[in-house]
């Protein structure tokens, strides 16, 4: 394959090549200088996946199998399916829970596997065979025989407790955190719902038991959503120089959490939300726990105009706190994760990265002002700036430092990238600058 004419630089390359090649060279060379006259002249190139020298003509080409022609691209344009886009998320941190929410929630059970861990061990305590179902492909008809089972034979008296403990799947992360508030409602307002359940439903020994299961899975979901938030939330914050944070956060999770689920109990003492249901073809809905948790969330929200009242008692932070933190940290660790700035050309005044992030460090603390926060969280949060400026200047050293490897390997890129590491002098003099 030809490039064409290459010009004065390849020619100074091949004159090069032939004043290192000894008599075979010049030998080559005359041949060419005698033929100048007969024919236009042309620097000569031929590419492959590498390159080898022919000795006796100085011409870079490649072998046999480096190169082929390429045949010509057919593809079929597909309409792209939107199930396939829908985010996967557990049942606590759905916006909503409908009736036909907890229809399709009832249908979708009969092909769910039975059992229980034992340490890391399944144990199946169903031998039905299993059936795989998915939720976009359940026809209407099908939907509607089943309701009208639910109708007529509703869904029975015990607790599906399988069911309740794969619901409250608490994990925070900086995934999720953003619906820390909802996550803490659900797992309250189901765990109200179920006490008041079982109190209404049970008697003697067999409420003392079901009692005693609800707190065991309530226990367990609380701690795990403490746990993880202080995990992630309270941790980034240690990592930021604020130390004792992370148990502060997890003590004031589960502080938050009590005052929901006391709250919620409190409201359905108070309000009859089953007496809501008059449909006698929706009473099988007042067994479904999961959908009566999502009305009794309803009925707090139309009482109390926005969400359940509580009172976080002596924990550090309250829920508004919490979820502050949460969205912060995770805007903050973003930045961490990928950090943007100057990092692919040769510049080396970085002041405008010192103003850049004054004007970050301003609008975060005009967002507090206006966020009812606590003035303890707010200066936490002021107190975590610096260093975090410090981390963000180490990450785009890292970068750099890539910037670097890459001009060792090939020395022609060192007039294109940034190699030089972040000038902090400069940074903080501009950042005070701006600030004061």
């Amino acid at each position: 394959m030809f490039i064409g004419q290459i010009g004065q630089i390849g020619q100074m390359r091949a004159h090069s090549f032939m004043n290192n090649r000894g008599v075979m060279g010049v030998s080559t060379n005359l041949h060419h200088e005698a033929s100048k006259a007969s024919r236009p002249q042309y620097d000569r190139a031929e590419i492959g996946t590498q390159t080898q020298q022919r000795n006796e003509t100085g011409i870079y080409q490649p072998n046999r199998g480096q190169m082929q022609a390429i045949t010509p691209v057919s593809y079929t344009w597909l309409t792209p399916d939107l199930s396939l886009q829908k985010e996967l998320i557990p049942a606590s941190e759905e916006l909503t829970f409908t009736e036909e929410d907890a229809l399709v929630n009832q249908y979708m059970k009969q092909s769910r596997i039975d059992g229980y861990f034992d340490g890391d061990t399944f144990v199946r305590t169903s031998s039905d065979p299993v059936k795989l179902i998915l939720k976009d492909e359940i026809s209407k008809e099908e939907l509607e025989s089943f309701r009208n089972d639910l109708i007529k034979n509703g869904l029975g008296n015990e607790i599906d407790w399988q069911g309740v403990q794969s619901d409250l799947d608490m994990n925070v992360n900086f995934d999720n955190v953003q619906r820390f508030e909802q996550k803490a409602d659900y797992l309250a307002s189901r765990y109200a719902v179920l006490k008041d359940r079982i109190q209404t439903q049970f008697t003697g020994d067999k409420k003392e038991a079901e009692l005693q299961k609800l707190e065991q899975i309530y226990i367990k979901a609380k701690d795990e959503m403490a746990n993880t938030y202080a995990e992630h939330i309270g941790g980034f914050y240690e990592g930021l120089g604020q130390s004792g944070t992370a148990e502060e956060m997890r003590n004031s999770v589960l502080a938050v959490i009590d005052g929901k689920s006391n709250a919620y109990t409190e409201h359905l003492s108070q309000h009859d939300i089953y007496g809501k249901i008059t449909d006698p073809n929706k009473q099988w809905l007042k067994q479904d726990d999961g959908y009566m948790a999502a009305q009794l969330r309803e009925s707090v929200s139309a009482v109390s105009g926005e969400k359940v009242p509580i009172v976080s008692g002596k924990a550090p932070y309250g829920e508004r706190d919490l979820a502050y933190a949460g969205v912060f940290a995770k805007e903050l660790s973003q930045q961490l994760r990928n950090p943007e700035w100057d990092t692919f050309t040769r510049k080396t005044d970085d002041s405008d990265l010192g103003r850049h992030l004054a004007e970050q460090y301003k609008t975060l603390m005009g967002k507090m002002d206006n966020a009812g926060i606590s003035n303890g969280l707010s200066n936490m949060l002021k107190d975590s700036f610096e260093p975090f400026i410090e981390k963000f200047i180490d990450a785009l050293d890292a970068k750099i430092d890539q910037n670097r490897d890459r001009v060792a390997e090939r020395p022609w890129q060192a007039d294109l990238i940034r190699t030089n590491y972040i000038d902090r002098e400069s940074v903080y003099r501009a950042f005070q600058d701006a600030m004061f």
